[in-house]
């Protein structure tokens, strides 16, 4: 009986040029890294490599073609890679991260809803800010869960800052109910109003 060969395995070119690339972006080279991180934009096998350089990465030039190639694949699973990282010590990493959630908006619908629960208030906060790039029709439902149910001053500041900016005649009342909750922070209460006659003119609050 004739011996039959095993058929020869044919490596996967795919997943040959992505550790090629991961080899790339670990190297010691700038440029290279930048050159590998961009070769990758749009691959969406690629997006937990380029995450998890984001890690580690020095160089903010590089950070910015990670971000930037993250946001071009797209997608819930970019968001929640990106997410974690608005917890970082690293300002950079913090402010990459809010840029990438305002870019990836519906994409990043869930993930920034959880943030927004966070028990951490700067989380909270820098989830909202989050919200100043998106439409109004996405950021106005979460600017009014925050009017209608955060209990710290700050992140309610916060989204009254960002309301002043993108909100609509839909976040008057809650806004209202933000002046009457917070009747004893004056800074506050200051910062409703100016919300409050950008959305709706100056002279709505006298009707």
């Amino acid at each position: 009986m004739p011996l039959i060969r095993p058929a020869a395995v044919t490596p996967d070119p795919t997943a040959e040029t992505l550790e090629l690339r991961r080899d790339q972006l670990a190297g010691n080279d700038v440029d290279e890294r930048r050159r590998a991180a961009r070769a990758l934009s749009g691959d969406p096998a690629a997006a937990s490599v380029l995450a998890a350089r984001l890690e580690c990465e020095p160089d903010s030039r590089v950070r910015d073609a990670l971000f930037g190639c993250l946001v071009d694949i797209g997608g819930t699973q970019v968001a929640e890679l990106v997410a974690p990282f608005i917890r970082s010590d690293d300002a950079g990493l913090r402010g990459g991260a809010v840029d990438a959630l305002k870019r990836l908006e519906n994409q990043a619908v869930s993930v920034l809803d959880g943030l927004m629960r966070d028990p951490d208030t700067d989380v909270r906060i820098l989830a909202i800010e989050v919200t100043r790039a998106w439409p109004s029709g996405l950021a106005n439902s979460r600017l009014l869960r925050v009017f209608e149910h955060e209990p710290h001053v700050n992140v309610c500041a916060a989204a009254v800052d960002v309301a002043t900016e993108v909100g609509t005649k839909d976040l008057l009342v809650a806004l209202d109910g933000v002046r009457v909750r917070f009747a004893s922070e004056p800074f506050l209460v200051f910062a409703v109003d100016i919300a409050y006659d950008r959305i709706c003119g100056d002279d709505t609050r006298g009707a």
